[in-house]
């Protein structure tokens, strides 16, 4: 009778060790993929792109193309192709020149460029719970369980910076619009 008791306690033990613990919310951007179709328009530009972060600055120039079927971007350092990115909706086609940083991430691309781009509904639709898009006019601020993570702030007609506050960089990009509508859209 004891080893029937001390067996049913253990297996109360182990089930009880057994039970899950709550997941905890990830605290990493939540990476968009959104429908090329979801932009609503079509873009044409070229950016000139300024990083910002703690002990480093780095310039840029992307050439941007956006349809209903996809969105290409060519990314050039130091007059050199760095990268070139394909996003049809479903795939995301990457190529990197061999000296371009293997951290640079073009799905981190993209998400970036469509937080900044992208209507405010779609976005919305597809943040992860605990995540929260708001936007002020001149800028859309991204929170996570209220606190802010990023703010995209519209400082001119063609001028946009994204402030990543828990990465602690700023990106400020200067388009030219070669045809197409380059502000926000809601």
């Amino acid at each position: 009778m004891q080893r029937l008791i001390a067996a049913a306690a253990l297996a109360a033990t182990l089930a009880g060790c057994a039970t899950a613990p709550a997941p905890v919310p990830s605290r990493e951007m939540p990476q968009l993929q959104l429908a090329p179709s979801a932009l609503g328009r079509s873009l044409n530009q070229q950016q000139h792109l300024t990083l910002q972060a703690p002990g480093h600055d780095q310039q840029l120039d992307v050439l941007l193309e956006a349809d209903a079927h996809r969105v290409q971007l060519g990314v050039l350092a130091m007059g050199q192709l760095a990268a070139r990115l394909d996003w049809d909706g479903r795939t995301l086609k990457e190529d990197k020149a061999s000296w371009w940083p293997a951290a640079v991430s073009g799905t981190r691309i993209l998400s970036d460029l469509q937080l900044a781009l992208w209507p405010i509904p779609a976005i919305q639709a597809a943040l992860p719970a605990g995540w929260a898009l708001a936007d002020s006019g001149d800028a859309r601020t991204l929170t996570q369980d209220g606190e802010v993570v990023t703010v995209v702030r519209r400082l001119g007609p063609h001028i946009v910076e994204i402030e990543q506050r828990r990465e602690h960089f700023k990106l400020r990009i200067e388009s030219i619009d070669l045809g197409g509508d380059a502000q926000f859209s809601d």
